[in-house]
């Protein structure tokens, strides 16, 4: 009950608002009488005062000082019996209630206690138990829509019914935006904005309550409200919002685990299709309809791979840093798919730890190429400044039967592998730019290859393996210095004598004389050989 309604119970209508007018929608709890100079102190809140003013002082201030007391245990409203020991409301009194917005009543000496008491208090009862069935109404139309499996419009159409207000909600999760039936003219053209427009810029133009379940956030209600402030504080607002907030929840951890199940499937059919687990085109058909996808073209392979995140995880294993770890490639992926799925739809993809590739299907188009470059732009400045790795792109090439589609997720993996070896992240490169290292790849596995590598950089790692030494990385950071030591201890952040050390041990264990500049060739190719043997993603 508020104290607007209580100035119109047809039994009290001889009380008169003297002030704060703009507190008469204040929700009354009950009804109680301070004629004591401390009585003020066992008040809890919302409550009406009555009050004679017997126990005040007789000083110029006295009034205002109980006002103030009163103010600060927050009641609704004071009634004042003023024939008898106050005559006048004094003036101070009445601007401090319109301050603070606290309705100040007169009350005709005719009126005894009981008259007012016992109708506010049978009015607030009978509004508790309006509240009440309506509550039960909200409850048993919400518990409908969550054992019916509703849909999330539905939800809002009912919450909006009860609330009597147009409503929407911003999925958070799966990135759309629903409406219920009654939007206003106001705000219909938010139907025809883009979830993106709506998410970063009327989100302060509407009131909007979260729907979140403790530490996870699904999205937020939007009030679409033709009034400037719309009663969200009443209990009929609260309990239908809550309840509608509860049941869009169930919604979507439902949809979230149908997803997650979806995907499990979906990536491990991918991730067949890539490592050439399928073996017949027959298979391929009957899976990818399930799914909707048409496979009877071609397509080719693109990775993106975190760079050196694997190494970060190495050497940073507590729980804090790898849930932060996960975060970001999450945002990584997200905004992988995001951006790609919009330059190629038909886009599919499996992700590991550290990378993920996608499936661009159909026939590839002249265009292809430059259509990465910039999709890789945009998913580089989206992530600039929001995760801590770069990122690489190998793509490989275009095969005409997706049946042969491993094909082209070996060479973008065997591209992601050059990149590590050249050591030139955060870059695009196709297959057909990674030269030597093409050979490379094809003769890795033989048996001469294996000899040569052996030969080579056995030794040496064999040596870093029982001293736990460093000596296969001081020599490629030798190498990609062109040969130069002191350029080398510089990006190895070493002291030049302990790189001169590391470069003897080195011509030792070979026994090479590595300052004879016609052995570099193969101590090189040897190396290259053995880290693509050796990094496999």
């Amino acid at each position: 009950m508020t104290v607007e309604e209580l100035l119109q119970l047809p039994t009290i209508k001889g009380l008169k608002l003297i002030s704060g007018n703009l507190g008469v929608h204040r929700e009354i709890s009950t009804v109680t009488v301070v004629d004591t100079p401390d009585g003020f102190q066992w008040l809890k809140g919302n409550e009406v005062v009555i009050t004679t003013t017997y126990a005040l002082e007789k000083t110029p201030n006295a009034f205002l000082d109980f006002i103030s007391k009163l103010l600060s245990r927050n009641i609704s409203a004071l009634i004042v019996k003023s024939d008898r020991y106050i005559k006048v409301i004094p003036e101070n009194a009445k601007k401090l209630c319109d301050e603070k917005a606290l309705p100040l009543i007169y009350c005709p000496a005719i009126y005894a206690f009981t008259d007012i008491i016992n109708p506010t208090l049978s009015g607030i009862i009978s509004k508790q138990a309006e509240q009440l069935k309506e509550s039960s109404k909200i409850h048993e139309s919400f518990l409908e829509l969550a054992i019916n499996d509703r849909s999330i419009h539905q939800i809002l159409q009912t919450l909006s019914t009860l609330i009597q207000e147009p409503t929407a909600y911003v999925d958070t999760v799966f990135h759309k935006v629903y409406f219920s039936e009654n939007v206003s003219e106001d705000s219909l053209y938010l139907k025809g904005l883009s979830y993106e427009i709506i998410l970063n810029e009327y989100r302060e133009k509407y009131q909007c309550i979260d729907v979140v379940n403790k530490e996870q956030k699904f999205g937020y209600i939007m009030l679409l409200s033709d009034r400037t402030y719309p009663d969200t504080d009443s209990n009929i607002y609260k309990t239908a919002i809550e309840y509608a907030s509860i049941v869009i929840i169930l919604r979507m951890q439902i949809r979230i685990s149908n997803r997650m199940i979806e995907e499990k499937y979906y990536s491990s059919f991918v991730g067949d299709l890539m490592l050439n687990n399928v073996k017949t085109r027959e298979e391929i058909n009957t899976r990818a309809h399930l799914y909707g996808w048409n496979l009877d073209g071609g397509g080719f392979v693109a990775i993106i791979d975190i760079n050196n995140i694997k190494k970060y995880y190495l050497r940073n294993l507590d729980t804090g840093t790898n849930e932060k770890l996960q975060k970001y490639t999450d945002q990584i992926f997200d905004t992988s798919i995001k951006y790609i799925k919009q330059a190629f739809p038909s886009t599919i993809y499996y992700s590991q730890s550290d990378f993920i590739a996608f499936l661009i299907t159909g026939k590839l188009p002249v265009s292809a190429r430059k259509t990465l470059a910039d999709t890789f732009s945009q998913i580089q400045h989206s992530l600039l400044n929001a995760v801590p790795f770069t990122i690489s792109m190998g793509v490989g090439m275009y095969v005409d039967d997706i049946i042969n589609i491993h094909n082209s997720y070996q060479q973008a993996k065997q591209v992601i592998q050059t990149v590590y070896q050249i050591q030139q992240f955060n870059r695009l490169f196709f297959y057909d730019q990674i030269g030597i290292y093409r050979l490379l790849f094809s003769i890795s596995s033989n048996n001469e290859a294996i000899e040569f590598c052996d030969k080579y950089v056995k030794p040496l790692q064999q040596y870093d393996d029982q001293h736990h030494a460093n000596l296969i990385e001081t020599l490629q950071s030798i190498i990609n210095c062109g040969w130069n030591l002191k350029l080398a201890s510089e990006k190895l952040f070493l002291h030049y004598n302990s790189v001169k050390y590391r470069f003897q041990k080195i011509c030792d264990l070979l026994e090479i004389d590595l300052r004879d500049n016609s052995r570099h060739t193969e101590i090189e190719l040897a190396l290259k050989i053995y880290l693509i043997q050796k990094n496999q993603i």
